[in-house]
């Protein structure tokens, strides 16, 4: 393109965003982070390694609640802690609300179920991510220690499982009707249809029952941790399981985003 083409466009685009009415303005802002979101989830999602990173973020997010969740659910305490401390008292006060304990323990279950199936995945983790907000938010307004580090990452993960998903949440974020509008009339307007989204997939067998075996021993692994009964001996080949698949799985992984 000539320079003085591109002087004169970029010269008409000031003149109208100078006089661009404030609603249209909102509207190309909007079309432009749509279309930044549109590009970044492109991007993640035509990159195996990053598949595999998903995959392994929606088994950590689900070990970290089913396991917890049951324990609510069938209405035992969560926490130890001695009610003199806040900590304590609020886990008290929880538990003691029975009805609303047993919720928050269905809740957590919920959303880590719906985040391993994939035609639920978006919306589970759509649910965790509200589940997730609340219990960061309480973890940095009591005296947790370290448990904001923890609640912040898990935090952090749901809302890659949001961005990943992103194209089936686009149509709740913003009117596509009056984008398309903006796109026709000719005004200053950067929405663009959906790109048709790459659908990476695990290889083999092999590699999905890695992830598979990992899933099922981590959960029943922090199920012991949350009040399971288990034999110690079967303790120990979860856990060995749990970091034979994560390792194999890192492997895998890198060997199959070189080829």
């Amino acid at each position: 393109m000539p320079v003085e083409t591109t002087a004169t466009n970029l010269y008409t685009f000031r003149i109208l965003l100078k006089f661009q009415p404030v609603a249209d303005l909102e509207i190309l802002y909007m079309n432009k982070i749509d279309h930044l979101l549109q590009k970044f989830q492109y991007w993640i999602r035509s990159k195996s390694l990053l598949y595999r990173f998903t995959l392994g973020t929606r088994i950590l997010l689900a070990i970290g609640f089913i396991p917890t969740g049951l324990v609510k659910l069938l209405g035992h305490r969560f926490s130890s802690m001695s009610i003199e401390s806040d900590v304590g008292a609020f886990f008290e006060i929880l538990y003691q609300s029975g009805l609303y304990w047993n919720f928050l323990g269905f809740t957590q279950i919920l959303a880590g179920v719906m985040v391993l199936i994939p035609a639920t995945s978006a919306v589970g983790a759509l649910l965790f991510f509200g589940i997730i907000l609340n219990i960061f938010v309480i973890t940095i307004s009591y005296d947790f220690a370290y448990t904001p580090v923890i609640t912040s990452q898990m935090l952090l993960a749901s809302i890659w499982l949001i961005i990943w998903d992103y194209d089936r949440f686009r149509g709740f974020l913003f009117n596509q009707s009056i984008l398309s509008e903006i796109n026709e009339s000719g005004n200053l307007s950067i929405a663009s249809k959906p790109s048709i989204l790459p659908q990476p997939v695990l290889k083999n067998s092999f590699e999905r029952g890695v992830y598979i075996t990992g899933a099922v021993a981590g959960l029943l692994f922090f199920g012991v941790l949350r009040g399971l009964n288990m034999p110690s001996e079967f303790i120990f080949i979860l856990l060995t399981a749990c970091i034979i698949c994560f390792i194999t799985a890192i492997i895998l992984g890198i060997r199959n985003a070189r080829s």
